[in-house]
C-alpha cells in the first residue's frame, strides 16, 4: 500500500526542530522526504511544506502522523490514491499537491511523461520514487503545482483517462 503524507507548517521558524524531533525519532517508516517553501530575492516564507513516502506497519505510520498533528501550527493530510474520475473539488487557493501511481511504469511511462511536458509549466515540483505495487514495479510520481488552477484541473483529468494510474491530491488552504 502506498502511503504519502502532505504537512504545512504555518511558521517554519518556530516550528521546524518540532517536526524534525518527530520525523527522527520515526525515521524507520519514512521512505523519502521531500521539503519545501517559497524562496526568492525578495522573499524567504516562514510557511513550508513536506511530502513524506510512509513505508512500514500501519500502526507506526498512524503514529507519526498523529504525533505531527499534534504539534501547534502543523496541518497534515494523507493522500488518498483512487482510479477514475475524481468528483472531489480542488480548493481554490493554497498549496496543491498531485500524486500519480504508475503501475508497469516501462508500458505508461511515456504517456504518462507526454502528459506531464504539456502541463509543464504549472509544476513546479517533481518527485520521482520507485516503489511496489501489487508485487510489480510501480513509479510514484509526487507534484506541486502553482499557476492556474483551470489547468491543474485539466492535468488531472488528463491524466485519471490513463485507467491504470491511481491519483491522489492533497489541497491545503492559504
Amino acid at each position: 500500500m502506498v502511503r504519502v503524507l502532505g504537512i504545512k507548517i504555518t511558521d517554519r521558524i518556530k516550528e521546524s526542530g518540532l517536526v524534525q524531533k518527530v520525523l527522527s525519532e520515526h525515521a524507520a517508516v519514512i521512505s523519502a522526504r521531500l521539503g519545501f517553501h517559497e524562496l526568492n530575492d525578495q522573499l524567504c516564507s516562514r510557511e513550508g511544506f513536506m511530502i513524506i513516502n510512509l513505508a512500514g506497519l500501519p500502526d507506526d505510520c498512524e503514529k507519526l502522523a498523529g504525533r505531527l498533528m499534534s504539534i501547534e501550527g502543523i496541518l497534515a493530510k494523507e493522500m488518498l490514491f483512487s482510479h477514475g474520475l475524481s468528483d472531489a473539488p480542488a480548493e481554490e487557493n493554497g498549496a496543491y499537491l498531485l500524486g500519480i501511481l504508475v503501475p508497469r511504469r516501462d508500458d505508461l511511462g511515456l504517456q504518462v511523461q507526454n502528459i506531464l511536458t504539456t502541463y509543464g509549466c504549472v509544476i513546479r515540483t517533481r518527485l520521482g520514487l520507485n516503489e511496489v505495487c501489487s508485487g510489480e514495479p510501480a513509479g510514484l510520481i509526487l507534484l506541486e503545482l502553482e499557476g492556474d488552477r483551470r489547468q491543474f484541473i485539466s492535468l488531472e483529468k488528463a491524466l485519471r483517462e490513463i485507467e491504470e494510474l491511481a491519483i491522489g491530491r492533497i489541497c491545503f488552504p492559504a
